[in-house]
């Protein structure tokens, strides 16, 4: 796989976190909740949402289904500023706002930068 690949597919599961976090956060289901309801972990749930390790496609399409988040649509790679807004939006709908979230979110979005811009390089060379 070429390096160019490794970064969509950082990007992606990235992406597949950002999305279910704020769908999540939009119904305001808590990790804990969720996970109660799909008879999984909420630190199942957290590693998803925070793209931790590539989950399997069988819980992340249960997660997507039971948020009603097309499944299709988290593998389709949106453009920084869309994956950026909805990081930004997540942000705004957390409840229990600590450091250590704020602290994440904004490594988040550095995070999304950054492998975009490496993802520009490898296209341009």
């Amino acid at each position: 796989m070429g390096k160019s690949s490794e970064i969509e597919i950082n990007l992606i599961n990235l992406q597949i976190g950002c999305m279910l976090r704020f769908a999540r956060l939009k119904q305001n289901l808590s990790q804990h909740s969720l996970g109660i309801k799909l008879d999984y972990s909420s630190t199942m749930i957290g590693r998803v949402e925070r793209a931790e390790s590539i989950s399997g496609w069988d819980k992340v399409y249960t997660i997507s289904k039971y948020l009603n988040v097309n499944f299709n649509s988290l593998f389709s790679l949106k453009n920084k500023e869309a994956l950026i807004s909805i990081v930004e939006e997540s942000f705004k709908l957390e409840e229990k706002l600590t450091q250590e979230k704020v602290d994440y979110y904004n490594f988040l979005k550095k995070t999304i930068k950054i492998q975009f811009d490496l993802l520009e390089k490898e296209r341009t060379s």
